[in-house]
């Protein structure tokens, strides 16, 4: 193989799909990117067998051919140097990198070893905005599970129907569910995706309009973006019927400043830390009360001035969880549905409505 590239352009390229590179590589190809030239191209790829990112950039094509070298060398080698283009040659496993001021070889591992790369087969299923996904991805996957106990609830769930893509995470104690209008009618669609393969696709997408492809094959998930394809493997298995624990009838309802009303979690926490985690609620009207008190530390409490309606209670959550929440929310006003001392909770805001957050609450002592 041997191709001219702009040094920016390839340096970029393999910081998009570094971003695949496990520290502790089940094999050693998996810490190698592939460099592999295709129709006219440079393509890059990684993999962790889980998930897979490809990216195209332009190149000059002397002789065509392929190699895998480690993603970490290659990497920081080109962040060393200045020079505006690169020559790579390519023989057997070694890969030899010339420029205007500095030359190098790389011990690589020929392309033979790098794992196939499956395609997913099938027409788009749908063409979204890579911000709207990208939010979608981050304000969701906070309430995933971190343990893979439960596969399903390690995972982001993609849910078509009609006219709407719903993109839902759980961990049985918290759930979040962001809704995407895509302005046509599609075929029901049901995929569940790793939240931390998810976690890297946000990473990658643009925070702009630009168009994303996502198409779905029998046992991995695509999404396409420009010159980047981002693979997934599915997780196998039913994601739980979410909708029967999104309350639909509430005790009490406030608003609050998201800033007050983060403000007053975060010093509440200071000491729920030391008592389970637990924050309380005392809502009664036009004042929600916000409290933690641990044993052996001490023990904390804001007033939060509020628009509210209903009946007065008292109900403890997990600080933390509540907190994911509201950094999650884009909005100047929260709004708190709370159906119960022992019932779940609703948290959102008007100013942004496709997306909704359900807490389980604590047992208050």
């Amino acid at each position: 193989m041997k191709v001219s590239i702009l040094r920016e352009n390839i340096a970029r390229g393999l910081n998009i799909v570094g971003r695949m590179i496990r520290q502790r590589a089940t094999l050693p190809v998996l810490s190698n990117i592939m460099l592999a030239t295709d129709k006219g191209r440079l393509k890059l790829v990684s993999t962790d067998l889980e998930s897979a990112i490809t990216c195209w950039i332009g190149a000059k094509i002397d002789e065509e051919g392929a190699i895998t070298i480690p993603a970490r060398t290659i990497i920081d080698y080109l962040a060393s140097s200045t020079d505006e283009s690169i020559r790579l040659d390519a023989r057997g496993a070694d890969i030899h990198i010339i420029s205007t001021h500095h030359q190098a070889t790389i011990k690589g591992i020929e392309a033979e070893e790098f794992p196939v790369i499956p395609e997913v087969k099938g027409g788009v299923a749908l063409k979204l905005k890579s911000s709207e996904i990208k939010r979608a991805i981050l304000s969701t996957s906070i309430a995933a599970a971190l343990d893979e106990t439960r596969p399903v609830l390690a995972g982001i769930y993609f849910k078509g129907r009609a006219n709407t893509l719903y993109i839902v995470a759980t961990d049985s104690y918290r759930l979040s569910e962001y809704k995407i209008e895509v302005g046509k009618s599609q075929k029901t669609l049901d995929v569940i995706i790793p939240s931390r393969t998810a976690l890297e696709l946000a990473r990658v997408l643009p925070d702009d309009d630009s168009e994303v492809a996502f198409s779905v094959g029998e046992n991995q998930a695509e999404f396409r973006i420009k010159d980047v394809n981002f693979l997934s493997r599915q997780i196998e298995g039913a994601f739980p019927d979410y909708e029967q624990i999104i309350p639909k009838e509430f005790v009490y309802r406030f608003e609050s400043s998201k800033q007050e009303l983060s403000e007053a979690i975060k010093s509440a926490s200071v000491f729920a830390r030391d008592a389970g985690n637990s924050l309380k609620l005392d809502a009664s009207s036009g004042q929600v009360v916000v409290s933690a008190a641990a044993a052996q530390v001490g023990d904390a409490k804001a007033k939060l001035a509020v628009e509210s309606s209903g009946s007065s209670l008292t109900v403890a959550f997990n600080a933390k969880y509540i907190m994911d929440a509201v950094t999650a929310i884009e909005a100047e006003t929260i709004s708190f549905e709370l159906s119960g001392a022992l019932s779940p909770g609703l948290i959102y805001s008007k100013a942004n409505p496709q997306y909704r957050y359900v807490i389980m609450p604590l047992r208050s002592e």
